[in-house]
């Protein structure tokens, strides 16, 4: 089986996503080609993957020139490769290479899994905006074979926007079962824990006001992560440490140090964040909106306070400090492994390409 994997960008979890299937591919013997097209300057986020199944692309932004060097690289591929996959990530890579399959039909036909990494119709957003995003998704449906959203609520919110289809399949993100796991308190200070941009989305105002009305000292927050928009400025608070954005291998160190992790997003398409806190044995304060009530389940593994409610978040917040730690951590740890595993994940996605491919042959 060959397969081509093509993203216009792998910053952030889709890069977790994509170095998973590769690493089980290419060390799998079903597989006899195992290439990703990505951009060149994001081949470190793909650490662990030899070189000779890597593409590079040059990418000087989100706009037309970066596009057509990745139609062409993506297109000479399918022509000289033969692809019996390919595997797209994220919408604009969805876009650009199934235009270039368009016009590569009479020639070469290889099967199409389009993995949108949720739904650009699930931001906020005019509604123009969706109707749009919407009609370009119906549109290229007629030349992809499955379509994986990652999150049940990604699927429903298709179906309801009229993106109907049995194409349509639901596969979880995965993460690697940790060998580490949370450190026990040893003094009364409980370290809450945030991983991600400092903007509306992830609702980093949120979390600010509720530590701001929070006025038990023994309660800390430390934030990883930065800014990527001007407009929003870091606020310095008593309790709370920036440490900007870490490397990967530094992370392990702030989740086993941790009590909770807080997800203050106002909306997700499947974030991988909270997967990592659960492999550590982390609980989780989340918002009940979009795919966060899949990961968190209510008083068990965690907390879901109201979304856009600061005042909420700061109850739960409060809650979560005197709550049995170690009985949600163990309650996260073991729904993690039965659902957000990469095992399950690779499986799964395998299962895929073998059901698309026999019917390709019948």
């Amino acid at each position: 089986m060959k397969v081509l994997h093509a993203a216009e960008t792998i910053k952030g979890g889709v890069a977790t996503v994509l170095k998973q299937l590769m690493m089980s591919q290419i060390d799998s013997k079903k597989f006899t080609s195992v290439i990703s097209l990505i951009p060149n300057s994001q081949v470190e986020d793909l650490p662990g993957i030899d070189k000779q199944h890597i593409e590079l692309f040059k990418r000087t932004g989100r706009n037309i020139s970066s596009f057509c060097r990745l139609f062409i690289l993506f297109s000479k591929n399918v022509i000289q490769n033969k692809p019996d996959i390919v595997h797209l990530h994220s919408t604009f890579a969805g876009v650009v290479c199934r235009v270039a399959l368009i016009i590569l039909w009479p020639v070469r036909r290889p099967k199409v899994i389009y993995c949108p990494h949720a739904f650009s119709f699930l931001m906020e957003g005019t509604s123009l905006k969706k109707k749009i995003y919407v009609l370009v998704e119906k549109f290229f449906l007629i030349i992809t074979d499955k379509v994986i959203c990652v999150s049940q609520y990604e699927k429903d919110e298709a179906y309801k926007l009229g993106v109907k289809s049995k194409k349509l399949v639901v596969i979880y993100n995965g993460v690697p079962i940790r060998e580490s796991v949370r450190h026990k308190q040893v003094n009364d200070t409980f370290n809450f824990l945030f991983v991600g941009r400092l903007d509306h989305q992830k609702g980093y105002d949120l979390l600010i006001e509720a530590m701001a009305n929070i006025k038990n000292p023994n309660i800390k927050l430390t934030i990883i992560g930065e800014s990527v928009h001007s407009e929003i400025k870091k606020v310095n608070l008593e309790g709370i440490t920036y440490t900007g954005w870490l490397k990967s291998s530094e992370l392990e160190k702030y989740f086993v140090e941790a009590d909770a992790l807080v997800i203050p997003s106002r909306w997700e398409g499947f974030a991988m964040v909270p997967l990592e806190a659960m492999s550590y044995h982390l609980p989780i304060i989340a918002s009940n909106s979009t795919s966060l009530p899949e990961v968190v389940i209510d008083g068990v593994t965690g907390y879901l306070f109201k979304n856009g409610n600061a005042d909420d978040l700061r109850e739960k917040m409060l809650k979560m400090e005197g709550s049995d730690l170690d009985s949600m951590s163990l309650a996260g740890n073991t729904f993690f492994k039965e659902h957000f595993t990469s095992e399950k994940m690779v499986s799964n996605t395998l299962s895929i390409y073998t059901i698309i491919l026999e019917s390709k042959m019948n």
